[in-house]
């Protein structure tokens, strides 16, 4: 599983090839509902924080992700298509859309110990700070692929980018 995100990410990052790439690495604290099905349906809060390598071009970015807390660890590949630039240039403030896929080792001793792929979407607003500097402003919802009781994780996210 490991290769196929990996090869992922490589995929997505070779559409850069022929545009000039910034390349980053940023921090992100997040709010996760982990949505379970048990005997009735429940849900739990996590707040976890998460370390980002990525590459971005006027129109794309990639972002490779490591994010977790004691419940939980994820790896990640986003992939992130940036809008509206082809109508106001590349202003300071915009919007995104993209598609995720990683990997979870969830470990919840009440619930359950899980690990597995999931997937999903997420859209946001990229604020350029300065030159070097980004703040993303987002919201994901993923699906959880055959995790028993698992079955899908959502919530918002606030990073801070910073381009070497």
């Amino acid at each position: 599983m490991f290769k196929f995100l990996i090869l992922f990410g490589l995929f997505f990052t070779s559409l850069f090839a022929g545009q000039e790439s910034f390349p980053f690495l940023g921090i992100t604290l997040s709010t996760q509902t982990i949505d379970t099905k048990q005997t009735a349906d429940s849900s739990e809060k996590e707040t976890t924080f998460a370390l980002r390598y990525g590459q971005q071009t006027l129109d794309w970015r990639t972002i490779f992700t490591i994010e977790g807390d004691a419940n939980y660890k994820t790896f990640s590949v986003e992939i992130d298509k940036i809008l509206l630039d082809e109508l106001f240039g590349s202003p300071k403030f915009r919007p995104y859309l993209g598609a995720t896929v990683g990997y979870i080792d969830y470990n919840n001793e009440q619930i359950t110990k899980e690990n597995g792929v999931y997937y999903g979407g997420d859209f946001g607003f990229i604020i350029y700070a300065s030159d070097n500097i980004d703040i993303d402003l987002s919201f994901h919802y993923y699906k959880c692929s055959d995790l028993e009781p698992l079955e899908r994780m959502q919530g918002l996210s606030l990073g801070f980018n910073f381009f070497y």
